[in-house]
């Protein structure tokens, strides 16, 4: 394990995707999120990435200047066209989109297809909350299948999840809420897997549909797979951002045949003042969270979080002392830096 600071975790990730073309700004920005989600504690869907990302360039199914465009539209209604580009820049722009007609109509739905990988929902729907405006997103990857649904034992479903950020006061985020319909993103997984670590029972199956802790295994042939959350409310959950997400963009629904991965995306934005005076909303978030943190502890509890604090908390951490990576992960990275002449 290394420590790695904030600024050379993104130059690095920067220069990796300029050198394939990407333009600086996408490229900054695409490391932004990326170097964020290691930041927020997310490092599922942070810098261990970049060599995926890279294979998918060098295959082409990732395109570094795509062409976006918004196919169909309406006051409150869009569908953008990514032409396979990076996902977190065609997502920029979907919510950039979302944002304005959110806030002359008070709500507004967009969707994206021919999109790569989105990375982390919460940037978005922060992005969205940060402005004043309820974000929600729905993601999800009909070609990168990873979860068995409740009662199967092969894979037939994404990860698929979804997001809502709730604005506070002066441009901060009173929450933000960012989870997978299955246990865990298989991204968790694949940094345990570098690890060489074992997970915690009620994750995965292996690839003959037995309980299994072991993440070789999920990586194996046949493969294994992850479980939906919550028993069959997270496997009915996942079928709904099929359609929302998937099937209403246009990606379609889960396939039988893998392929390159494409995230079907629904964002949603939402104004609060339509509703009732900003001041009272505030207050009536900030009456409900203290109402929730009154609750006595449970045993072994040391506080009640609203969600997105821990996140704060690790971000204040990380920026301070840096991003531990594996060394797996660490050589994975350096050598896609060396591959393209980008010091590491």
């Amino acid at each position: 394990m290394r420590m790695v600071d904030v600024a050379t975790l993104e130059r690095i990730t920067r220069d990796i995707f300029a050198a394939w073309r990407a333009s600086e700004d996408d490229a900054a920005w695409v490391a932004t999120l990326l170097v964020r989600a290691n930041l927020r504690g997310h490092d599922s869907h942070g810098v261990i990435r970049i060599p995926h990302y890279v294979r998918a360039l060098k295959a082409g199914e990732v395109n570094p200047t795509p062409k976006i465009r918004v196919v169909s539209e309406t006051p409150t209604l869009a569908l953008i066209d990514g032409d396979r580009g990076f996902g977190q820049v065609v997502a920029r722009r979907g919510i950039a989109l979302a944002m304005d007609k959110a806030r002359t109509q008070g709500l507004s739905a967009v969707t994206l297809k021919e999109t790569n990988h989105v990375g982390r929902l919460a940037d978005y729907a922060e992005l969205a909350a940060a402005e004043g405006l309820i974000g929600m997103l729905w993601v999800n990857a009909p070609m990168a299948l990873n979860v068995a649904p409740w009662g199967g034992a092969a894979r037939r479903l994404g990860t698929n999840p979804h997001a809502v950020a709730i604005p506070g006061p002066d441009g901060s985020v009173a929450m933000s809420f960012d989870f997978a319909t299955s246990v865990w993103a298989e991204g968790k997984l694949k940094v345990k897997f570098n690890k060489g670590e074992k997970v915690a029972p009620g994750i995965m199956l292996n690839g003959r549909g037995e309980p299994s802790t072991d993440p070789r295994e999920y990586y194996a042939q046949p493969p294994g797979s992850l479980i939906t959350a919550g028993e069959h409310k997270g496997y009915g959950l996942s079928l709904v951002i099929e359609i929302l997400a998937g099937i209403l963009s246009g990606t379609g629904p889960a396939r039988p045949t893998p392929g390159p991965v494409r995230n079907g995306t629904l964002m949603m934005c939402l104004d609060p003042k339509r509703f009732l005076p900003l001041a009272d909303f505030h207050a009536q978030v900030a009456e409900l969270f203290a109402f929730v943190r009154s609750a006595p502890l449970a045993a072994g509890a040391r506080e009640i979080l609203i969600p997105g604090e821990p996140e704060e908390r690790t971000l204040a951490e990380r920026r301070a002392n840096g991003v531990p990576l594996d060394d797996e992960t660490w050589r994975q990275i350096r050598e896609c830096a060396t591959e393209v002449g980008v010091s590491a």
